[in-house]
């Protein structure tokens, strides 16, 4: 062998042994990858799920406010209809009884 090529050969050594390390580098920083993808996707989801227990409690907040029967109530209700006012008025009054 020429020291050529035993130039060409610790060349080609110190290639291989640099790559093996880089390979295995890149393998641990691709596990590293994948375990924080996995906590990201589990702390996506909890947060949904808190998300919707929070519109949950919300809506039942905004339900349970409603006001009581005790207190007096106003209604305004716009309807298109084709009768005279003293009939509707008439229709209206023996609803309340």
């Amino acid at each position: 062998m020429s020291s050529e090529e035993r130039g060409r050969s610790s060349y080609l050594d110190l290639l291989i042994t640099t790559l093996m390390e880089h390979e295995k580098n890149l393998d641990a920083l691709i596990e590293k990858f994948e375990k924080l993808c996995e906590n990201l996707q589990a702390v996506y989801k909890e947060a949904g799920k808190a998300k919707k227990t929070d519109a949950k409690a919300t809506s039942l907040e905004e339900k349970t406010d409603l006001p009581s029967g005790n207190q007096d109530t106003l209604v305004y209700l716009k309807v298109k209809i084709n009768r005279p006012i003293d009939e509707v008025i008439r229709i209206l009054e023996t609803l309340k009884e």
